[in-house]
């Protein structure tokens, strides 16, 4: 004969009495253990842990309840969205778009993007004053006699090439 979860919970916490008494006394006992140091009789301690006994079974029936209403309400829901037309891919995207929504909108990426704006906008300016620069030391450079004397001497050995080029 099978036995439903419920007697196998009884059973499972009627068999968790300790056989060793030195778990209990006070040396041992830690604040966290559970083990109240306090109890030194024998009969008072297993009125304790039938109390406790008790006390889980009913919250464990209580969290199998919540598994079971929880489980409804899920199927419920699956019911409802698959007659809305709802699928899975549209939660997914409609999560997803909640997720960026979500973090574009704090204050850490609202910083870190103005940071970078920021940043973008020192950079471009440091390039445009870089290219300017360039510029101008180009100007300068084509005003010098050596540069004028190399323009030259290239504008020759061009025509010459040309011409040899014609005939």
């Amino acid at each position: 004969m099978s036995m439903t979860p419920e007697e196998k919970d009884h059973e499972l916490y009627d068999n968790a009495e300790m056989t060793n008494e030195n778990l209990y006394n006070s040396t041992t006992a830690s604040p966290d253990s559970g083990v109240h140091p306090n109890i030194t009789d024998p009969v008072e301690h297993a009125r304790q842990q039938e109390e406790w006994r008790q006390e889980l079974i009913k919250v464990d029936d209580e969290i199998q309840t919540l598994r079971q209403v929880l489980s409804a309400k899920v199927r419920r829901s699956q019911e409802l969205k698959q007659k809305l037309g709802i699928t899975p891919l549209q939660e997914w995207q409609h999560d997803i778009q909640s997720g960026l929504k979500t973090v574009t909108e704090s204050d850490v990426y609202q910083k870190t993007s103005h940071g970078l704006k920021v940043a973008g906008e020192k950079t471009t300016e440091a390039l445009s004053s870089i290219g300017t620069s360039v510029s101008k030391k180009m100007v300068d450079l084509r005003s010098t006699t050596a540069f004028k004397s190399f323009e030259e001497k290239m504008e020759s050995a061009y025509t010459q090439v040309k011409d040899d080029l014609r005939y």
